[in-house]
């Protein structure tokens, strides 16, 4: 299997916005994830995720369901957070071209 890409905005957008879901929650998440786990089965493992670690979207899925907030939601937050994630015509597929370069190896 080939190297995974990583955009490295998208990822630090993500995390910070998982950082700061998490910081609203004031505490209890520990104890919400571990009825979470409970109810559902799965550790969501966020720890993980508010380091720059690239989430899966089906991760991504259960972190918000747990966070209760929508996907949309979570991705306009995002795109608050880095506005150079927001489509511009402009700047059309450098970050993803950025990211492709990093993967090259000779």
């Amino acid at each position: 299997m080939g190297k995974q890409i990583k955009i490295e905005e998208l990822t630090k957008a993500i995390s910070t916005v998982i950082k700061k879901l998490y910081k609203d929650r004031n505490g209890v998440i520990l104890s919400e994830n571990n009825e979470y786990f409970t109810e559902i089965g799965k550790n969501l493992g966020l720890e993980r995720y508010i380091s720059d670690h690239n989430v899966t979207c089906s991760k991504l899925f259960a972190i918000c369901d747990f966070l209760e907030i929508s996907l949309s939601d979570f991705f306009k937050l995002v795109e608050e957070e880095d506005e150079k994630l927001k489509f511009n015509k402009e700047t059309k597929g450098q970050l993803v071209k950025k990211a492709y370069k990093k993967t090259i190896t000779i």
